[in-house]
């Protein structure tokens, strides 16, 4: 029971002291920002007022406000910001399986090949399929798969070249 009660004050101790220095890391760095108002003007004539910040000599204004002011649509999209015309995403996780497979349905129904995916492409422009061969004792990876997420056009990783070749 002693070392039950130690373990739980040695835990409460060290979980309070990362904790501490968390809090104290957040906030060791201050800045200096201004929030105004200001004027949108879009050729001369005013079309709204809004909050804006200002830090460095640098004025941010809000793009929602931005984009009303100058009367286009506004959206943030897998990490890229869109102003004006909207792009059509045609491929999603459900449907990126298909533009693969289409591609390379003779090695897949050949080999027996299995597909998993790993997600977005980290600058959000891709949905990435990987194809691998399951062996019993282990599974080798066949290739990365990239999906143009626009219009479904289909990349293969080269891995030696380090690129992505059109299928």
């Amino acid at each position: 029971m002693k070392d039950k009660l130690k373990g739980l004050v040695i835990g409460i101790l060290i979980g309070s002291t990362i904790t501490g220095a968390t809090a104290f890391a957040a906030t060791a760095t201050p800045i200096k920002a201004v929030i105004q108002k200001v004027s949108l003007y879009v050729d001369g004539t005013k079309k709204s007022t809004t909050d804006a910040i200002t830090y460095k000599n640098t004025t941010y204004v809000p793009v929602r406000s931005m984009s009303n002011a100058i009367g286009e649509k506004v959206s943030l999209k897998r990490g890229n910001l869109y102003i004006g015309k909207q792009p059509k995403f045609i491929v999603n996780e459900d449907n990126a399986y298909k533009y693969v497979y289409s591609k390379i349905k003779k090695d897949v129904d050949k080999y027996k090949l299995g597909m998993m995916d790993e997600g977005y492409s980290e600058d959000g422009e891709y949905f990435v399929i990987r194809v691998y061969e399951n062996h019993p004792e282990y599974i080798v990876t066949w290739g990365f798969y990239y999906i143009e997420l626009t219009n479904g056009a289909v990349y293969k990783y080269d891995v030696p070249e380090d690129k992505l070749v059109k299928l």
